[in-house]
């Protein structure tokens, strides 16, 4: 298999995150691209400003690939696109960074989402199914049937 120029790779890369708006014509990003990163720029967006301070963008990293993130690190980010630290990380900045070759949007939202919400449940079934509760004289009910085991 003949391996791809730089300009073949780049394009490759732009029709996955860019698309041609059916109404307008005009080039823009994908809509599941782009919706996936308002998503996830939404949920780490704790204070709802439309930026990603430092200890937000940490969040966001620790959960989608277990790393932390120091403060000089998020400064050298911030100042990679063009954003103030002091503000954060705009939308725009995210998209670029998940535009890059190594990221994957797909699995970050997945991490994000679908894994949080299967530890939710798992968290919320566990705690129904193993209720203790203590009662005089060292009788102890287990269960939703109330199982006597003193």
């Amino acid at each position: 298999m003949p391996s791809q120029t730089k300009e073949e790779n780049a394009k490759n890369m732009g029709l996955a995150v860019f698309d041609k708006d059916s109404d307008s014509g005009e080039i823009c990003f994908a809509n599941e691209f782009k919706d996936k990163v308002v998503a996830i720029h939404g949920h780490f967006d704790k204070d709802e400003d439309g930026f990603l301070n430092y200890e937000e963008l940490r969040s966001l990293q620790l959960c989608t690939s277990g790393n932390d993130m120091d403060s000089s690190l998020y400064v050298m980010i911030c100042s990679a696109f063009g954003c103030h630290p002091n503000k954060g990380v705009s939308i725009d900045a995210l998209r670029l960074t998940y535009a890059a070759e190594g990221t994957d949007v797909d699995e970050d939202y997945r991490k994000v989402f679908e894994d949080s919400k299967r530890q939710k449940s798992k968290k919320t079934k566990s705690s129904k199914n193993k209720s203790v509760v203590e009662k005089e004289d060292d009788v102890y009910e287990v269960g939703e049937n109330g199982v006597d085991i003193s």
